[in-house]
């Protein structure tokens, strides 16, 4: 009997043991794993943007827009939609005089299956220095939340990047309209 109990508690030990180190949800990726998703996505997507409002209704589409894929992503991010919702004319116009910022966005991945890739983007915050004579310097803070997906076999990426803070010349911008610019395109 002592035998049976000992072999049964053994038994479970060795199942649990089993389960916990088969669990690679908790340890996250290998560095071949990540290796391959980045080789996976490397590329130049061209695409359209979708700009909308954070819960809100859709602004415009712009067409021809260019995101690269490397060990992180490069996406040129038109201000235009956003100059015409500042109701600043000042800071409205040194917007368009910048036109496009160049935003880089670290990758973070959180599956990969059949071809499919879901990720994490970690955008870097951008500043394009001014005063001293010249226009105001301009800083985007972005939100760190949003993500996307790519279709290996299809060639296929679509992600969001929503910029969250205007500041100009050190100040917070107060009525930032928050807009989520959402790329659809397919490597070329």
């Amino acid at each position: 009997m002592k035998t049976k109990k000992l072999f049964g508690i053994l038994i479970l030990f060795l199942s649990v043991l089993c389960f916990t180190s088969c669990n690679k949800d908790e340890e996250g990726f290998s560095k071949e794993e990540i290796q391959q998703a980045l080789f996976d996505l490397k590329g130049t997507y061209h695409g359209t943007v979708q700009v909308a409002y954070y819960h809100g209704s859709d602004i415009t589409e712009l067409q021809n827009a260019i995101a690269v894929s490397r060990d992180s992503l490069k996406f040129n991010m038109s201000l235009l939609p956003l100059s015409e919702l500042i109701s600043d004319e000042t800071i409205a116009e040194r917007l368009r005089e910048i036109g496009e910022v160049s935003v880089m966005a670290g990758y973070e991945f959180l599956q990969m299956d059949y071809g499919a890739i879901h990720f994490m983007l970690y955008p870097k915050d951008i500043t394009i220095l001014g005063g001293y004579g010249a226009p105001p310097s301009i800083s985007l803070v972005f939100a760190q939340t949003f993500g996307g997906d790519a279709e290996v076999g299809n060639n296929f990426i679509m992600f969001n990047i929503s910029p969250l803070e205007l500041w100009v010349n050190g100040k917070k911008y107060e009525d930032f309209p928050r807009l989520v610019y959402h790329f659809r395109g397919n490597y070329e």
